[in-house]
């Protein structure tokens, strides 16, 4: 399709302001960066051909404009479906950038597509193709050895998620969260991610958690710091 810019302008003393019906947003240098990354890595061909659910309203825009909907959510420093809103007024740049007919503009898009997610099995399934794809790109074949770290992190949780429970939450004091543990390596590429409850304590489950990430395979290992190290120095 062509598009066809117009203009027009006023006059303000010996100024001429003029505007144009050209497609502005905030968010462009995101459209680009993104769009030419996930077009890079075929990132839309690896969704239609994973995903294991299926749309066929005829009113759909399609699975691959909802996920890029969440993404750009998170991207523009969402947290909630609602917030797909912040980067609404920027629609028709994102549409170019990313090759989409319409995005989903509506946060019920969103959860009614994630909930048909409705069994463990499509949900690890979907898990495991995305592990794959991105062992592909990493190129994690050719990786012997590496600096394993360890952490843990608070997420805060609104609503009654399984196993959100009140805690250590330094941010929102009394709000319940998650208390995840997370194995990286290197420059931050995760290997593992158990999620506990909100109320456990920070080392709870970490020597099992270090067993699980193959510690034959690990060349460097910087001890964390409190409980973390008191947990795992004996192993």
């Amino acid at each position: 399709m062509r598009h066809v810019q117009h203009t027009s302008g006023i006059r303000v003393g010996q100024v001429v302001v003029e505007f144009t019906q050209k497609p502005v947003s905030a968010w462009a240098g995101l459209a680009v960066l993104v769009g030419g990354l996930l077009e890079r890595i075929g990132f839309r061909k690896w969704v239609e051909d994973s995903l294991p659910v299926r749309e066929t309203s005829n009113n759909q825009c399609g699975a691959y404009s909802k996920i890029l909907s969440h993404m750009l959510t998170a991207y523009s420093g969402g947290e909630r479906f609602s917030h797909m809103q912040w980067w609404g007024h920027g629609v028709d740049v994102f549409e170019r950038a990313f090759k989409v007919e319409r995005f989903a503009k509506s946060p019920s898009s969103l959860t009614r597509f994630w909930s048909k997610f409705d069994s463990q099995g499509k949900s690890e399934a979907w898990l495991s193709c995305a592990r794959d794809f991105a062992v592909s790109l990493l190129g994690w074949s050719g990786v012997v050895s590496g600096n394993l770290n360890m952490d843990s992190t608070v997420l805060t949780r609104y609503g009654h998620q399984e196993g959100a429970r009140k805690g250590y939450n330094p941010k929102k004091h009394g709000r319940s969260s998650h208390h995840p543990l997370l194995a990286f390596v290197d420059g931050g590429f995760v290997v593992n991610l158990w999620n506990r409850a909100g109320d456990v304590a920070s080392g709870h489950g970490c020597v099992a958690f270090f067993r699980a990430d193959g510690p034959g395979a690990v060349k460097v290992f910087p001890y964390p710091t409190g409980p973390l190290r008191q947990r795992l120095l004996p192993h």
